[in-house]
């Protein structure tokens, strides 16, 4: 499993997986866990013992929530128990680690070394207009986390030249002056929107990464469901504190 670093504390491991494949073309192929977008099932719980091998804990002991665009965000205090609807997980549970899958929506997770909560967020269009990120902050403090020592980072996501939209999408937008009307069709700024909320929220700008990758410019790293289509593999970013 090849993966991308996202945080760097002690005790804390934040990633996004890459697809590692010489046939990027195909929709499934390369490194993907996700369950619930048609994959076959040899595939990915191959690539979820993978994880399990790497992260060198129990398939327990992994989150992954069945996102569905929404904003809704819940607290893990157990994690066996099933995560319907749910776009954004926090947990202050050592040893536990939470999943998010996406394939051009942006992949966020948080952390608050000092108090140990932890927190990883879908965030789709749907989700960014809708200030998914900052709900998750407002939630990790709920858990004890202090605003003033959480730090940010955004996995691969699809970037403001290839995420051209109508303007029935474009119009959520407008409040945060992330639209780009320049072009024939507008073209939206996901990245610089959920920084915008996570300032909002009272999370430092210097304590916020951007992507580094867009998921569709780069089809042999990750998945992109502008290139593939939704029936086809997504790209994991996890988080764990030890």
């Amino acid at each position: 499993m090849k993966a991308i670093d996202l945080l760097g504390f002690p005790g804390i491991s934040a990633f996004s997986t890459l697809r590692d494949t010489d046939s990027p073309s195909e929709p499934y192929a390369g490194f993907s866990t996700c369950s619930y977008t048609g994959d076959l099932p040899a595939h990915y719980t191959g690539c979820r013992e993978e994880l399990c091998q790497s992260l060198e804990i129990s398939a327990d002991k992994i989150v992954f929530p069945l996102q569905t665009h929404s904003l809704n965000v819940a607290i893990v205090t157990d994690p066996s128990t099933p995560l319907p609807d749910t776009d954004a997980i926090v947990t202050a549970l050592p040893g536990v680690a939470l999943g998010i899958h996406t394939a051009d929506c942006v992949p966020i997770v948080l952390a608050d070394p000092a108090n140990g909560v932890i927190a990883a967020v879908h965030s789709g269009w749907r989700g960014t207009a809708g200030n998914i990120a900052a709900l998750t902050v407002d939630k990790m403090m709920e858990t004890g986390a202090d605003r003033q020592k959480i730090v940010a980072a955004m996995g691969p996501c699809i970037c403001s030249d290839c995420f051209e939209v109508g303007e029935e999408v474009a119009v959520h937008f407008n409040r945060f002056g992330t639209v780009n009307r320049t072009r024939t069709k507008p073209h939206v700024d996901l990245p610089a929107t959920v920084a915008a909320s996570l300032e909002s929220a009272g999370i430092c700008r210097d304590r916020i990464s951007m992507p580094p990758a867009c998921s569709r410019c780069n089809p042999a790293d990750f998945f992109s469901a502008r290139r593939l289509g939704t029936a086809s593999g997504r790209t994991l970013t996890v988080i764990i504190r030890r």
